[in-house]
């Protein structure tokens, strides 16, 4: 186990690893493709890059589990080197054409992934080692609500930066500000000195065998199909947030970036509130709860284009923010009940397989059906709805599918959905009503 001080290290280590995904991959990156002109067909195919390295990426499970603390280690330094590769981007973007500047970012883009899914793969065994049961809920509570406030600060700074509409250096002066806070991520995490991990010992099957031998498992089965339409789901929206406040609500480069932090922020607020919840109610509970706000959520988004412009942009705000609440609640729910599924023997390929098979192969097929369908039915109606309002219409629907493959799941050591739904409803009409008639 680790020392206090190394705790520390660890945590500025994670914390600054964090800042180039935040703000470079989401909507800095974003907003920069629309500017050299690329539309939802290229956003679309750009999205699943890392679920396509993630499927070509499963030889690394059994090199990774050999050693995972030096994996850890030398893949934060591979994506450091690569971030810094980013910056000639956006100087190159004002002298060469457009074309071939796409080419040079989505082959660095292409790249970064490939580090990132070996990074992915020892966090879990290397966090799961240093870190003791009874103290991992206030790490990662801490470094949950340090990844919000830090990150909705570079977010917001980077808005300045940014401006209604910025020039390709802005682009890169937000770049270089995160690549320069950057080198504290594979810094501090070599100067941690993580303990080497024992190499896991366990019957060896081939890949695809063990992943068919896992899903004989009734409960990983169902829950396998519960986090496949999940990833679908978001891969058909999670993408085209951006594009669609930019190009279809006609927002400002600042403002897209503004509604990415207040999305931040009700992540990061509501986190610990899914935790305890998860802790009373359990994790199909939080899951089918959240998965109700995402079918409000997605269908509040899909008539916001009716209000004036200036009410839209405070609405714009609050969805963003609901936005962050219902992820929070559905990524809670999701990684709980993942953990309380893991088997005692060959983890390290349980929560691979579930990675790439569950949470990014789906995505392969999502995001670039959507993206294509989206700029090819651009001027598409539907009465008061364009091709991005039925898109999410769509989504709010096959939420309302995934809430049945929730009631489909096994409990773990939890009473029914709908028995703990009722009970969460009574218990707040029984608060309201002692509220009511309680005397001044």
């Amino acid at each position: 186990m680790l020392s206090t001080r190394q705790k520390f290290y660890l945590l500025i280590g994670l914390i600054s690893g964090t800042f180039f995904f935040t703000v470079c991959l989401g909507p800095v990156f974003t907003l920069f493709l629309l500017k050299l002109g690329v539309r939802e067909k290229l956003i679309g195919f750009l999205s699943i890059l890392p679920s396509i390295v993630g499927v070509f990426s499963l030889w690394m499970v059994r090199y990774i589990s050999t050693n995972p603390v030096r994996s850890f280690i030398i893949s934060a330094w591979i994506l450091f080197a690569i971030e810094v590769c980013f910056l000639p981007v956006f100087i190159l973007a004002n002298v060469l054409p457009a074309n071939i500047v796409i080419i040079i970012f989505c082959s660095l883009l292409f790249l970064f992934y490939f580090p990132t899914q070996g990074y992915v793969y020892a966090w879990f065994p290397v966090i799961e080692s240093v870190i003791p049961y009874n103290e991992r809920g206030h790490f990662l509570g801490t470094l949950r609500i340090s990844l919000t406030l830090a990150g909705y600060g570079l977010l917001q700074i980077s808005s300045r930066i940014l401006g209604t509409e910025p020039e390709f250096m802005q682009f890169f002066y937000v770049v270089l500000m995160i690549v320069v806070i950057s080198i504290f991520f594979p810094f501090f995490l070599s100067y941690t000195g993580i303990p080497k991990i024992e190499k896991e010992s366990s019957t060896r099957l081939g890949l695809l065998i063990e992943f068919r031998e896992l899903l004989k498992n009734k409960d990983h089965n169902t829950y396998f199909k519960f986090l496949a339409i999940w990833t679908f789901i978001t891969g058909i929206s999670g993408p085209f947030l951006i594009p669609f406040y930019k190009t279809e609500l006609g927002m400002s480069t600042s403002f897209c970036v503004t509604l990415v932090s207040a999305n931040t922020l009700g992540y990061g607020f509501s986190v610990f509130g899914w935790g305890k919840l998860v802790d009373r109610y359990g994790s199909r509970f939080i899951l089918f709860v959240s998965c109700m706000l995402a079918v409000l959520h997605m269908f509040f988004l899909a008539h916001i284009h009716l209000f004036q412009f200036n009410v839209m942009k405070n609405l714009l705000l609050f969805a963003s923010f609901l936005g962050g609440v219902v992820f929070a609640g559905q990524l809670m729910g999701d990684t709980t009940r993942r953990m309380a599924l893991s088997p005692e023997d060959n983890k390290s390929s349980y929560f691979a397989f579930m990675l790439v098979f569950g949470a990014q192969l789906p995505a392969v097929i999502a995001s670039p059906l959507a993206g294509f369908l989206i700029q090819r039915n651009r001027n598409f109606h539907l009465g008061i709805y364009g091709i991005y309002q039925i898109f999410m219409i769509l989504t709010g629907l096959l939420y309302c599918l995934l809430m049945y493959q929730i009631l489909q799941m096994k409990p773990l050591k939890e009473r029914s959905v709908m028995d703990l739904l009722k009970d969460s409803i009574t218990e707040s009409l029984m608060k309201v009503r002692d509220i009511i008639t309680s005397p001044p």
